[in-house]
């Protein structure tokens, strides 16, 4: 009974939390109160989870929740992954932007000869 009462406070305050996320995407909110809702619903009556799980043929409920859990953990770790890499790459394409639109030679290094222009680093930072 205790869990029950654990497992309820958590997945209630997932809802109200899905709900806050719906300006950032569609999808999660529906998904995360689903899970929150459907989740309930195991959590009070865990024999029509173990009459899904033979359904499907897992041997309980519990393990059928476990297998569950695992697939939406790999599913938001590889989207997570996604997004990481979109970020870098962002970034990326970012510092060349700022890098080719304002060079600029550390103190002390002179650039190459160009057509007879000299360009000095150092005046150029306020430094000499």
């Amino acid at each position: 009974m205790i869990i029950q009462i654990l497992l309820t406070l958590g997945l209630v305050v997932l809802i109200p939390y899905a709900y806050a996320q719906r300006a950032t995407s569609r999808l999660i909110p529906v998904a995360m109160t689903t899970i929150g809702v459907v989740g309930l619903y195991f959590v009070w009556l865990p024999d029509h989870a173990n009459d899904l799980a033979h359904l499907i043929g897992v041997g309980r409920g519990a393990d059928l929740v476990l297998y569950c859990w695992i697939l939406i953990s790999l599913i938001v770790a590889l989207n997570l992954h996604i997004v990481a890499r979109s970020n870098l790459r962002l970034i990326t394409e970012l510092a060349r932007h700022i890098a080719l639109s304002d060079p600029q030679l550390p103190c002390g290094m002179s650039p190459p000869h160009s057509a007879g222009r000299t360009f000095d680093a150092c005046a150029r930072l306020g430094e000499k």
